[in-house]
This record gives structure tokens, C-alpha cells and sequence, in this order.
């Protein structure tokens, strides 16, 4: 990757190679960061008087004295490069996104012999499973109560489960099987962790099919306590699943953007939608934008979608971006999977 600074005359000399180009004002501040397919192509747009040209770009153009730029490999290098400049020059005439905390998500640690369940700020591959995200502790707070209640699985953390040496209170309330003292039966545990992850992706008739098999197999048995406890368990869950909003029946990942703009206000709302149930929500407020809402999506997929943060299996759109099939292929390389970006 090369640098040039570059003077006013050298715009004919751009190279047509993908790049991301730096716009600067008289004293030297970066007022916009760009990326481009054909750095020629595209820094030479906006310099050339039209009346087509949108008014937000004529002002910008207006107060670009001399812009420097980085040639890259490919045009998705540009794409990361370019997020990655906005964050750290924060440019005037970018969206930039401020709120870069991290939401907080379910971590299901399914490759420890008796898997737990906590919760995380960072997405991390191929150790654990994740759901999510949450905008609020509270709500992964409840969730976890929840799943707790009805699911006997252990809580305490690695460190506290190697040396233990008496069950904790959880064990006497029937809510854990102790595996830090006891010798629990794998295949028992592992069926546990399966309801768990049956409840957790909204695949509620099977997980209730599951334990009403259960239920009826234990009466046919005599064992008619442990059928009652499975009879309360199953109206314990079907009375949490009515308290959750079901929005879609297609049962996949999505996030769900649109936006509201009034002159140079600009929100972007988000529903995070977790197997067909909305499971949060969450908004972003830009003051001052003088870009068009095409890039203003491009540029916030770009940086919401960052590293530690959890991609759907589909992210909905209100607009088809120039750069769409290139977010989508960038977003997939990130997740390992293919993803679906729709209008």
C-alpha cells in the first residue's frame, strides 16, 4: 500500500486502481474519506462542474484544497481501509460511528465438557456459540433467570468449577446437577444442552414435542414425579414463549436497518430480529451530515459491523447501495457463511 501527497494538477495522474482518497482543507484537516474502484474515476466526479452534482457535494468540493490518497489491492482493502480511517480521523464531512461499545450477547460455551452460559461483549470464532445481540444488560440479565430456571445447566465459571469441592446452593434448588462434584452423566447433560439451545433459537414445538415425549414416558414408567416436574416445566416455557413477539416466521438471523433523515439530522434504527422473535432494537443519531443517505447505510454496515460484532444470516436494507454485492461479500468473508444483504 502507497501513499502520495498529491497537488491540485496531479488529479489527470490518478492511478485507475481500487484506493481510498483523503479530501483536505487549507490547513491540512481531512475533511472526507472516500474509497473507489478507480481512484481517477472517482476523485475526478467531483471536480467536474455539473449541475446533476448533489449540493452537498458542491459544498464539500467547495473547501477541498489538496487531498491525498492510498492505493490498495483490492476493492474490498479499500472498503476496511476506509472504516478504518473514519474512526481514527473522525473527518467533518463522514458518518463516524461515536457509539462503538459493544452489545452484549449470550456466549453458550458448547466446547467445555458441561457447557455454561454467559454473557459477552465480543464475538469470538469457532470456541462457543453466540445469540443476540442485547441493547440492555437487563435484558440478558432476564434471559439468563430465565434459562436458569428452567434448564439445570452449571453457572459458575471455570476457575470456581475446577475447585470446587461441595455443590453450591443451585444443587439444592434443583437448578444445577453439580458436575463440579458429582459424577453427572454426559448424555444426560448434553440432552439439557440441547433444550437449551432449542429454546434459545425459538424452536419452541420442538423443544416442547421433546419434553412432552418426556413426560409421557416417565408416566408410562410410574415415575409420575419426575413427569409432574416435566409437565411444570414445559407451562413454565410455553408461558415465557408467549411473553416474546414473534415478527417473522422465516426463523433466521436478520437485522433490519432503516432510517429518518430531516435536513442534516440523520437517525438509523435497527431491529435485531433472533429466529423470527425481535429480541432488541437500537438507534443512532448523526448531526450535520451532508451526505446522501446511500452512503450515509454504506458507510454505517461498514462500521457497525466491525470487529467483535455479530452478523445475521441476512441484514434488510432501505435502499439499494452502490457498493451492495461488495458489503455482502466482505460481511460474509467475516462471518464464514454466506450472508444475504436485501431492500
Amino acid at each position: 500500500m502507497e501513499t502520495f501527497s498529491l497537488r491540485e494538477d496531479k488529479i489527470a495522474s490518478l492511478p485507475a486502481q481500487p484506493g481510498v482518497y483523503l479530501m483536505k482543507d487549507g490547513a491540512g484537516n481531512i475533511l472526507y474519506v472516500g474509497k473507489a474502484l478507480s481512484l481517477r474515476s472517482r476523485v475526478r466526479s467531483y471536480f467536474q462542474t455539473s449541475s446533476d452534482q448533489p449540493i452537498k457535494t458542491r459544498v464539500l468540493v467547495s473547501k477541498v484544497a489538496d487531498f491525498d490518497y492510498l492505493i490498495t489491492a483490492t476493492e474490498k482493502e479499500a472498503l476496511i481501509l476506509e472504516s478504518n480511517l473514519i474512526k481514527k480521523h473522525k473527518p467533518r464531512y463522514n458518518v463516524n460511528l461515536k457509539d462503538d461499545k459493544h452489545f452484549l450477547y449470550l456466549k453458550f460455551t458448547v466446547k467445555e465438557e458441561f457447557p455454561r452460559l454467559i454473557f459477552v461483549r465480543r464475538v469470538e470464532k469457532g470456541n462457543a456459540l453466540y445469540f443476540g445481540p442485547y441493547a440492555s444488560a437487563n435484558a440478558v440479565r432476564e434471559t439468563l433467570q430465565i434459562i436458569h430456571r428452567l434448564f439445570p445447566i452449571r453457572k459458575c465459571s471455570q476457575r470456581i468449577f475446577k475447585h470446587r469441592i461441595r455443590p453450591c446452593i443451585n444443587y439444592q434448588l434443583k437448578r444445577c446437577l453439580a458436575p463440579c462434584c458429582y459424577e453427572v452423566d454426559q448424555e444426560e447433560y448434553n440432552k439439557i444442552v440441547k433444550k437449551v439451545l432449542l429454546f434459545l433459537r425459538g424452536q419452541d414445538r420442538e423443544l416442547i414435542s421433546q419434553l412432552s415425549a418426556e413426560m409421557k414416558e416417565e408416566s408410562k414408567n410410574l415415575n409420575f414425579e419426575r413427569a409432574a416436574l416435566i409437565r411444570d416445566e414445559v407451562k413454565a416455557i410455553e408461558k415465557t414463549l408467549e411473553k416474546q413477539k414473534i415478527v417473522s416466521t422465516r426463523f433466521i438471523d436478520q437485522d433490519v436497518i432503516s432510517y429518518f433523515r430531516k435536513d442534516s439530522q440523520f437517525e438509523v434504527f435497527i431491529l435485531f430480529i433472533r429466529q423470527g422473535r425481535m429480541v432488541g432494537n437500537q438507534s443512532f443519531s448523526f448531526r450535520n451530515v451532508e451526505l446522501e443517505a446511500e452512503e450515509v447505510i454504506s458507510s454505517f454496515i461498514t462500521q457497525f459491523y466491525g470487529e467483535g460484532k455479530y452478523i445475521p444470516d441476512e441484514v434488510v436494507i432501505p435502499l439499494r447501495l452502490e457498493n451492495q454485492n461488495l458489503i455482502k461479500e466482505y460481511l460474509s468473508e467475516r462471518k464464514g457463511k454466506r450472508i444475504k444483504i436485501s431492500n
